[in-house]
């Protein structure tokens, strides 16, 4: 048992060592940015391996899934900005995983918010992505964006 509890100390550690490395810094004195937690949201029928925003790698997330905020961290401007946009590379799978994967790369808009709250980064079909700010999760009926449903399940 106490080697568990040093294992997970130690992954602690380095989550909280891995923000603070990337130049996030654990206390803004002017209050003027936040450190938001980032989450993956799949509206695609393919499976999404991996994701970053701003160099900050996320888990991705089955087709039609999703995960709640829990990966460290992006920084964003406490008041929203027009403008600001936020650069994402991701990773999704091509059909049923036996092929090469898709590495994309872009920047994206970040949508209009009105306080700090977790990033979630919405993948759709055709390469289109939504980065949307949000205190609800997207199990939420207040999360921004609706949750994905996968259209081949209904009857």
């Amino acid at each position: 048992m106490p080697m568990m509890r040093r294992l997970a100390a130690s992954l602690a550690i380095a989550a909280l060592t891995a923000c603070a490395a990337s130049g996030l810094p654990t206390k803004d004195k002017t209050k003027d940015y936040f450190n938001a937690s980032i989450g993956p949201v799949n509206h695609t029928d393919q499976f999404l391996y991996m994701f970053s925003i701003e160099d900050s790698t996320s888990a991705g997330a089955r087709a039609y899934g999703w995960r709640n905020a829990g990966s460290c961290c992006v920084r964003l401007p406490r008041v929203y900005r027009p403008g600001l946009t936020v650069d994402i590379d991701y990773d999704l799978t091509l059909d049923d995983g036996s092929k090469h994967n898709r590495k994309t790369r872009k920047a994206v808009p970040v949508e209009p918010y009105a306080e700090p709250g977790d990033v979630y980064v919405h993948f759709f079909p055709d390469d289109q992505i939504r980065v949307v700010v949000s205190l609800a999760g997207p199990s939420s009926s207040k999360h921004p964006i609706p949750r994905p449903v996968d259209m081949s399940r209904q009857p």
